[in-house]
Formats: C-alpha cells, structure tokens, sequence
C-alpha cells in the first residue's frame, strides 16, 4: 500500500462519521424545523387569503351587495316562515281559508301546548303543528288543500284522513295535520 492510499484511508476513516454525524443532525434537527416552516408558510397563505377577502368586504359597493343579497335570503325565508308574533294571525289566516272555501264545522287545536318544537338542524326555526277538522264533500276539500298548498308563508299538510259514517247522510269528516314552519326570536 502506497503511502497516498494509506493517506486516502484515513482521510475516509475520519471524513465518513462526520457525514454520517452531519446527516444524522439534519434528519433529526433541521428536517422537522423545515417541516415547521413549510406549515408556518401555508399558514401564511391562509391568513393572506383570508386579508384579502377582508379588504374586499369593506368595499362599499361589496357591502351593498352582501345586504342586498342577506335581505334577499330573508325575504326567501319569509316565504317559508312566519314570524313567532304573527303566528296567531296565520292560524286566524286559515279560518278565514276555511270560510273562503265552504267547509263546514271547522274546528282547530295545536297538538301541543308547549311552544315551537325544535327544528333539527336549525337554531332559528321552529315548528308549530296544528290539527284542523271540518265536513265536506271533495270538490270543497280540494279547493281548501289547494288554497292551503298555495299560502304564503307555506303551510305545510302532513297528513290528513277522511272518514264517512256508513249510517248517516252527512258530509265526510276530514281530519289535517298542519306544520307551521315559525321564525324564533333571535335569542331563543
């Protein structure tokens, strides 16, 4: 062995565990910290993003769009739900459709006494449900589904059934369920 391989072995001897130290530093030191910085970079970016839709918003012209586009939604929603002080004018409301359309020994309760029922899903809605009976022939009964099916704010017939006594020439008896979609307040 020359003395110049002699001297490239020791050289390699001491210079491969400073490489392997070196590397065995990184992975366990500054991988994780580059890892930190790439999620810290991404984070950035989220918050920039986020800046910016900011800035957009508190552009007048955005403003009057975004009211302009709630108070869309909340026309949209009082097509489907009534106020909870108007809630007795809608119930008066459906007397009044009942007349209207000729049935006869109309009567209406709540199914329960307790407030609105909770609406699954929503924190600003409620749930009244009504039972309506009356007497009528079908012709009558359609013209008061329809003018039910019609009504805004929307009433929605669950169910409903009719009878008719076999022994006596009366009118048939029919018996509806009625849910009353009912805004709540905003801190209930």
């Amino acid at each position: 062995m020359t003395v110049r391989n002699r001297y490239l072995t020791i050289v390699a001897a001491a210079w491969v565990p400073c490489l392997a130290l070196a590397v065995g530093f990184c992975l366990l030191m500054v991988r994780p910290q580059m890892q930190r910085g790439r999620e810290l970079g991404a984070k950035l970016e989220e918050t920039k993003r986020q800046y910016m839709v900011a800035q957009a918003a508190a552009k007048k012209e955005d403003q009057a769009r975004l009211a302009e586009t709630v108070e869309e939604l909340r026309s949209r929603v009082s097509d489907f739900a009534v106020e909870l002080e108007a809630a007795p004018d809608l119930v008066l409301e459906i007397a009044k459709l009942a007349s209207d359309t000729g049935v006869g020994s109309f009567a209406m309760r709540p199914q329960s006494r307790q407030g609105l029922d909770t609406l699954s899903g929503s924190e600003r809605l409620g749930e009244k449900r009504v039972e309506v009976g009356f007497t009528s022939r079908f012709g009558g009964f359609a013209t008061f589904l329809n003018a039910l099916e019609r009504h805004r704010p929307v009433l929605f017939v669950e169910s409903f059934t009719i009878s008719h006594s076999r022994f006596q020439s009366t009118e048939p008896r029919v018996t509806m369920e009625l849910a009353l979609l009912v805004e709540r307040p905003h801190g209930g």
